[in-house]
């Protein structure tokens, strides 16, 4: 599996984060999830950051769909390379499953619901600190990253109990 060619796991991973941390994105988030697809190095180059992935003073507001699809991308890449080194075979629907995405349109093979994927507590933070990582470089205060992190990892983790 190569995560960062598996756009709908990581739009199905990320929409959530989103719709937690800045729901008045939702409209846009299709549009601007094409436009980080088309150039996703984009979000972390200040000086490349215009155009779709921009909205007003870049010093006022950063968009946080392609924050999110990076650090998604990230953590996934994280996971499935943790995984591997377990000697673990790691699937898409595995994925949305340990990160509590809604699952996709069409219904996965019998072996894909079978499959499972859990996370340590030390793995778990290393996944919030990936992403917090990847939030900061994208332009996102420290504290809003420490959000964003905190909203995948509690998604992944919490998804079901109460918060």
């Amino acid at each position: 599996m190569r995560p960062e060619l598996d756009r709908s796991l990581l739009v199905d991973l990320a929409r959530p984060v989103v719709a937690r941390i800045s729901p008045g994105e939702d409209e846009l988030f299709p549009l601007l999830t094409e436009a980080y697809f088309a150039d996703p190095g984009a979000f972390a180059e200040p000086a490349r950051r215009g155009g779709p992935l921009a909205f007003g003073l870049p010093e006022v507001l950063v968009l946080l769909t392609p924050v999110a699809l990076a650090a998604m991308t990230e953590a996934v890449r994280y996971v499935v390379e943790l995984a591997m080194r377990k000697g673990h075979r790691v699937t898409s629907a595995a994925l949305r499953r340990a990160f509590r995405a809604a699952p996709p349109q069409s219904v996965g093979s019998a072996s894909d619901a079978q499959a499972s994927l859990e996370l340590t507590v030390q793995e778990w933070s290393e996944v919030r600190r990936i992403v917090e990582q990847v939030a900061v470089r994208g332009g996102v205060d420290p504290d809003q990253a420490a959000l964003i992190a905190d909203a995948v990892v509690g998604q992944g983790r919490l998804s079901g109990e109460v918060r």
